[in-house]
């Protein structure tokens, strides 16, 4: 009977097959070269085919998709399926666009690739037909096509999306849907189709989110209560937000967008719902800045979503399905959002995450269990058996990532914030003390090839040194006293082997590392066993500050082909890896790690050899040598271009040796004003008769309790008068206050680093605090650098604030007199104008320095007139105010601008150039040269009228390297016209580059 069955089932095939053909055989034509292809244009005949190929396409599943005669086939049917779709007969086309939609689902896509590109071709036009049955099915079958393109063809898929105007037309669509006249199938696959090419299409974005129209429907279609409008929205947000600029503008106006996102992470919403909630939030969580607007909006409500899904996974079982995992993953990755401090980190404590961590350790969990541990040895035997179990091995690394960006972000007084959730935390730092140890024990056995086991130890052990160098003295102490438990036995042994091992990296005489992962686990242990006093001392003896100070020194010298030290547990998603226009703080164990692990050792040998009880050992520190290298290689790390990381702990190991701060070029700028009498306007008279001179603005800004009372106040407005002369306010200072403290605070003021000798630093420590210098008394006390804080900078923007804006004594002036809509937030005038001060513009330009000290009329005015546009008058006053140059707009914003406004932009940074080459600023020139090449370098068509520009300002070495730049383009340039509108001096030069870059293979 069966073998009856499986016969008459052939001869239908065979039936339908030898119809399809028939029906084909109609409208075959022989074209050039005698090829057969399918055209004909008889609507009746296309009908007749389509459903031909349907019936015969009944036949198939994708399990018999390889059966001879489909495979036979698919070119005939491809080909006619193109053509009809090409001819857009309403009557026909979608039967035709569903034919090809049980195509895609029978073919399998390797098969179905040779004809990607002419079925995208003929169904993209279609979209914007306005009946939905056509539309419909037309975006259903070119999602399930442009999904499975492959990335080589990508650029040639969008070429025909772009010129097809398919985004447009998906977009239109989407503006129009109105409930009730449309389904909503039809707006979750226009939503879908949208989303997948922004997703595989970067390009695509700008006029997605640039579209105030369309983020109108979506707010309003998310509000609504169907969860299948909120899911296609979700599903688009989230591509949006894989551009920096698009995620910016979902979150300004966010708080709707949010509320809905997190109600779809609630444990009632279906499983898609919860799952493209937290996908959103965690591409909104890409950069720290976005990520803080996000928390600041919705902090508490975002955690405990996350947290209940992250402990409601399991079964009564306590196995889970796929889809309880898939859910558990993402509310993981959510969860990292700890690696950024912020006020979500409290939540997370209050919502017991130490118990939600455990129950994806430990199998069943509940955590009455842990009351019955006496001692740490008791807890650890079993630690040790929960790890042996390997429950959940996928998610231990998230586990042990989330504990330790909580610990390393916890503040001080963390201890009362726990409530009763002690014993699960204890549980925790011992189960990943314990993976640590085991990690180390293994030495050269472990192995980085096995992606999962590896990703366990670095994470694992990444935590415990985030627990040991945590602020919280309840979590730092608690790691300590574990790690130690832990290291009774043979640990002296264990440490001699990473010491043995680190020594051998920078003696080897290679360049690159011989085991990432091994020296990850190094550096780590000695970080975390120098922090504690007996296993320092061991470590000093066996030459370990000198061994670590010889690694520094070889991984600057081989830094470029060090590699990541980071084993993700899972690798980055197609999405990931196709973000744009994101500026995203950097991670500070991202950059550099290896050299902040060697660096935060070396931090605890100094600290333990400076300790007065440990004068007596011997101590290497004591070896001018020795600090002479200490002193040069840390200094080369703290003003290099390392993270945030190793600097900061570079700087405080230079603490130890009487440096203090960071020496930027902004403030040794200030430090010119603060040398020179004749900038200030305030003089400090001490008791001992020597006096101070300083600058009350800078003051204002940088050590405030040392202005008198009333020159804190604000002033609302500001009188502009001319002065004839300087006056300068005196200032008696208490006889209390030492002077040399002073003056050591005041050169930190201006500058933001210090040199301070032993006998002053008592005198000074209190002289900070009493003025609330709190990063100075940071490095003062050597505190650890908190763990993520950024490099302090010298915050002098601060004095353009209306707050202190009393304290300018000068008006700058560009070129246009006149604006639309411009009003001034500092005083009354209505002509585009900014408010500044001599001193800031002294210390940056010694051209302004000798106008103002001049004597002439100009040194006298409050006016100073700028030969620049106000946009170029915007950015010169922020780099005199900062010592950085503001960039251009960058990535969509920027290529999707015209050819005017970049013309603009660029125009205000050669405006600039010519300025700062007048002024004599070298430094602006050449910061002013670099935005303008990289503009170039992606906006080619702007060389020839910035060459116009650079040429009328006589800037010829700007002509010169924008010529460079037009180069490669000369031909289409000649071509075009555009080089008759020069002189032939520049039709030459760019000649003569264009046959330079021939002649260099270009």
């Amino acid at each position: 009977m069966a073998s009856s069955k499986g016969g008459n089932t052939t001869a239908h095939i065979n039936t339908l097959h030898h119809r399809l053909y028939h029906a084909l055989n109609l409208g075959f034509r022989v074209c050039d070269e005698k090829e057969k292809k399918w055209k004909c244009t008889d609507i009746e005949i296309q009908r007749h085919v389509v459903k031909s190929i349907s019936a015969f396409l009944d036949c198939f599943s994708r399990a018999t998709a390889n059966n001879r005669l489909i495979k036979d086939s698919i070119s005939d049917i491809a080909g006619a399926l193109v053509f009809i779709l090409g001819c857009k007969n309403r009557a026909v086309v979608g039967l035709a666009a569903n034919v090809v939609i049980r195509l895609i689902r029978i073919v399998p896509p390797s098969i179905l690739h040779s004809y990607s590109l002419d079925l995208v071709e003929s169904l993209s036009p279609l979209l914007s037909c306005q009946q939905f049955d056509v539309s419909l099915p037309c975006a259903v079958a070119l999602n399930a096509i442009l999904v499975n393109v492959r990335e080589t063809k990508e650029k040639e898929v969008w070429k025909i999306l772009e010129d097809a105007k398919t985004v447009v037309s998906v977009v239109g669509n989407l503006q129009n849907f109105s409930e009730g006249s449309m389904s909503v199938e039809w707006f979750q696959e226009m939503a879908l189709l949208l989303s997948t090419i922004m997703l595989k299409w970067p390009q695509s974005r700008y006029s997605v989110w640039h579209n105030p129209a369309l983020m109108g429907i979506l707010e309003s279609v998310s509000q609504k209560p169907d969860m299948g409008l909120r899911v296609a929205t979700l599903k688009l947000y989230s591509s949006l937000a894989l551009c920096g600029h698009g995620a910016n503008e979902l979150l300004d106006n966010g708080k709707p967008m949010l509320d809905m996102m997190i109600s779809c992470m609630e444990e009632s919403s279906p499983q898609n719902a919860r799952i493209e909630g937290l996908k959103l939030a965690q591409r909104l969580a890409t950069g720290n800045r976005e990520c803080l607007k996000m928390i600041n909006m919705c902090s508490e409500s975002l955690v405990k979503a996350t947290i209940r899904t992250m402990g409601k996974g399991f079964l009564s079982s306590g196995k889970l399905e796929h889809d309880q995992m898939s859910l558990l993953v993402e509310a993981c990755k959510l969860s990292l959002i700890t690696r950024w401090e912020g006020k979500h980190h409290i939540y997370f404590w209050k919502c017991r995450i130490s118990e939600t961590l455990l129950s994806l350790v430990v199998e069943n969990f509940q955590s009455q269990s842990l009351d019955g541990y006496v001692t740490l040895e008791e807890e650890i035997l079993v630690a040790e058996k929960v790890l042996n179990a390997n429950f959940l091995p996928s998610l231990r690394s998230y586990v042990w990532d989330i504990i330790g960006f909580l610990a390393a972000h916890c503040e001080e007084e963390f201890d009362s914030i726990l409530r009763g959730d002690e014993l699960c935390l204890n549980f925790l730092v011992t189960c990943a003390c314990l993976t640590f140890s085991r990690s180390v024990q293994k030495g050269y056995q472990i192995c980085q090839n096995d992606i999962i086991s590896a990703s366990h130890s670095e994470s694992a052990s990444r935590a415990v040194l985030m627990m040991i160098y945590s602020p919280s003295k309840y979590i730092s102490s608690r790691a300590r006293v574990t790690l130690s438990f832990l290291l009774e036995e043979g640990g002296e042994q264990n440490l001699n082997s990473l010491v043995n091992f680190l020594s051998y990296i920078p003696s080897s005489g290679g360049y690159i590392l011989p085991n990432i992962l091994q020296t990850t686990v190094c550096l780590v242990g000695l970080a975390c066993y120098s922090s504690i006093p007996q296993y320092a001392s061991f470590i000093l003896r066996k030459q370990g500050l000198e061994i670590l100070l010889s690694f520094c020194s070889w991984y600057q010298r081989n830094w470029e082909n060090i590699g990541a030290s980071s084993f993700a547990p899972s690798p980055l998603s197609i999405a990931e890896k196709r973000i744009c226009c994101w500026v995203c703080t950097e991670d500070w164990d991202n950059k550099d790690s290896f050299l902040l692990y060697a660096l935060l050792a070396l931090s605890e040998l100094v600290n333990h050899s400076f300790s007065g009880q440990n004068h007596a050992e011997e101590l290497s520190m004591k070896s001018e040598n020795l600090k002479d290298r200490l002193y040069t290689t840390l200094k080369e790390i703290r003003d290099g271009t390392y993270g945030s990381g190793p600097r900061w702990y570079a700087a405080h190991i230079l603490s130890y040796l009487g440096y203090y701060g960071f020496q930027h070029k902004l403030g040794k700028r200030l430090m010119g004003a603060y040398e020179d009498e004749e900038c200030s306007d305030m003089r400090l008279l001490f008791a001992s008769g020597n006096s101070a001179s300083v600058n009350k603005v800078i003051i204002a800004v940088r050590c405030p309790m040392l202005l008198p009372p009333k020159e804190g106040a604000h002033s609302s407005s500001t009188t502009v008068t001319e002065k004839s002369q300087r006056t300068v306010q005196e200032i008696r200072m208490s006889a209390n206050v030492d002077t040399l403290a002073l003056v050591k605070l005041l050169e930190f003021a201006y500058s933001g680093y210090v040199e301070v000798e032993s006998t002053t630093l008592k005198k000074l420590k209190t002289l900070a605090k009493h003025c609330k210098a709190k990063v100075l008394l940071q490095m003062l006390c050597r505190r650890r650098p908190k763990w993520g804080s950024s490099i302090p900078g010298i915050d002098i923007p601060l004095a353009l604030t209306p707050k202190l804006i009393h304290f300018s004594d000068v008006i700058l002036v560009p070129k246009e007199t006149k604006m639309a809509g411009f009003n001034c937030r500092m005083c009354s005038l209505t002509s585009p104008h900014a408010h500044s001060h001599r001193v800031i513009l002294s210390s940056g330009c010694e051209y302004l320095r000798a106008l103002f000290r001049s004597g002439m009329q100009e040194s006298h005015l409050d006016r100073l007139n700028v030969p620049v546009s106000w946009l170029g008058l915007t950015k010169l006053v922020s780099w005199f105010y900062s010592d950085e140059l503001p960039n251009p707009p960058s990535g969509c914003k920027w290529n999707n601008m015209d050819t005017e406004a970049k013309l603009d932009e660029l125009q205000a940074y050669v405006e600039i150039y010519s300025l700062s080459e007048w002024w004599i600023m070298e430094d602006l020139q050449n910061d002013c040269a670099h935005v303008i090449l990289s503009c170039l370098e992606s906006a080619r068509e702007l060389s020839i009228k910035t060459i116009e520009l650079a040429a009328s300002f006589s800037m010829w070495k700007l002509v010169e390297a924008a010529a460079n730049h037009a180069a490669p383009i000369y031909h289409q340039l000649r071509d075009s016209g555009e080089l008759d509108e020069l002189d032939d001096e520049l039709v030459n030069l760019i000649r003569t580059a264009a046959v330079q870059f021939s002649q260099q293979g270009g």
